[in-house]
């Protein structure tokens, strides 16, 4: 068997205890990181969780806003038949934008007519700015009449 002197088990010693700290040490850090990946994972678990619910609301709502607008455009479609504004269907003109319609009532008869802006909205749905400023442009009676004569045409278009 071989000798060692005492100096060598002194720096044998030292080193021994250096690794064991070494080891502990490293021990603690990957602890340290394993419960960090843990908390990291759960996190983004929560996260998907949280997208996968917003995805979910959105999609929601988009469906309800599609069968706003669906229901809005069959209302459109059908509204002029259940008008009380006008008298028939007849005395109706479709502009779309930037309000529905102008109803002449009393246009099929003799009599005086009412002319009359009219404006379809189903639901929730709420006047647009254009369409308010219509409004307030009726209400407060800042409406004329033009007739525009057109006489002469060109007969060619020179390019």
């Amino acid at each position: 068997m071989v000798e060692l002197s005492s100096t060598t088990l002194a720096i044998v010693s030292v080193v021994v205890l250096l690794l064991i700290l070494v080891l502990w040490f490293m021990t603690k850090k990957i602890n340290k990181l394993n419960n960090d990946i843990s908390r990291l994972n759960n996190e983004i678990t929560a996260h998907e969780q949280q997208l996968k619910e917003v995805e979910k609301a959105t999609r929601k709502d988009s469906t309800n806003r599609q069968r706003a607008i669906l229901k809005g455009q069959i209302s459109e479609t059908l509204a002029p038949w259940s008008l009380d504004a006008v008298n028939s269907v007849k005395e109706l003109s479709f502009l779309g934008n930037p309000i529905d319609f102008i109803g002449f009532k009393g246009l099929d008869g003799d009599g005086p007519i009412e002319i009359k802006f009219i404006e379809i909205k189903t639901g929730k749905s709420a006047l647009t700015q254009s369409e308010k400023r219509v409004k307030k442009a009726v209400d407060a009676k800042r409406v004329e009449w033009k007739t525009i004569e057109v006489r002469d045409f060109p007969e060619t278009v020179e390019k």
